[in-house]
């Protein structure tokens, strides 16, 4: 073998081992899939606790309690501890959690009042507010958003842009689609280079107070209902660059 043709084989092993390598890092997909875990297992905690919803400045569940029982719903979807990453995880973790807590102390305490008309602190609210607090915290360096297929919108701020929509009705919606899957891509946003991940979310039971029957008929762009275990909408994740 001439020493010609082992350099050639070398050069080749290099080429196509950077044509297989994804344009983003692991870290940046580790990242999103734990601020998408973080933001689901906060926004549970008004599930579980209708007053807080119904009544937050009198449910008796301040910052610290809030975040208590995030983490425990943290444990419960992951199978482990809420522990803090290194690194860029970490930062992004604190991020979210001290955006979490503004949103939270600003309703319980009654300096926030911009709930609902009947002044509820809806789960959708919540997290709306925290993806808004989040990219201040940020600076604009990552971002969250609470988006939805057309019909069921009831926020102009979480209508799907092109991308978000292009995959939930490209690939959510598909049959053959594994439920549950996210899908990311590193692409062009908002004029940058970014890393977006967004991840589908179905109706569970504690959604159809709101999502179904008469309210959602009332509440959906498309004045129908939603149904249990169908898609309503997804988390999205941009990172960028």
């Amino acid at each position: 073998m001439t020493n010609k043709f082992v350099s050639f084989v070398i050069l080749l092993a290099f080429v196509l081992g950077l044509a297989v390598t994804p344009a983003w890092s692991s870290e940046d997909e580790a990242i999103a899939n734990e601020l998408t875990t973080l933001l689901k297992a906060s926004r549970a905690v008004l599930v579980q606790n209708k007053p807080l919803i119904k009544n937050p400045q009198k449910a008796g569940i301040g910052v610290d309690k809030f975040l208590s029982i995030t983490y425990s719903n943290y444990e419960k979807a992951t199978g482990k501890k809420f522990k803090k990453g290194s690194g860029n995880i970490g930062k992004a973790q604190d991020q979210l959690i001290q955006a979490i807590k503004l949103v939270v102390e600003g309703v319980v305490s009654g300096k926030d009042t911009a709930l609902d008309p009947q002044g509820r602190f809806l789960p959708a609210i919540f997290a709306r507010k925290t993806a808004t607090q989040f990219g201040q915290v940020t600076r604009g360096q990552m971002t969250l958003k609470l988006t939805t297929r057309d019909e069921y919108l009831v926020n102009v701020s979480n209508k799907a842009d092109a991308w978000e929509k292009s995959v939930i009705d490209g690939k959510f919606l598909k049959q053959g689609w594994k439920k549950g899957q996210s899908f990311s891509q590193m692409t062009q946003h908002k004029g940058k280079k970014a890393f977006r991940l967004i991840s589908p979310e179905y109706f569970k039971k504690g959604c159809m107070g709101c999502h179904g029957g008469e309210n959602g008929a009332k509440i959906h762009a498309s004045k129908m209902p939603g149904l249990q275990g169908q898609l309503g909408g997804a988390i999205s994740v941009s990172i960028y660059k």
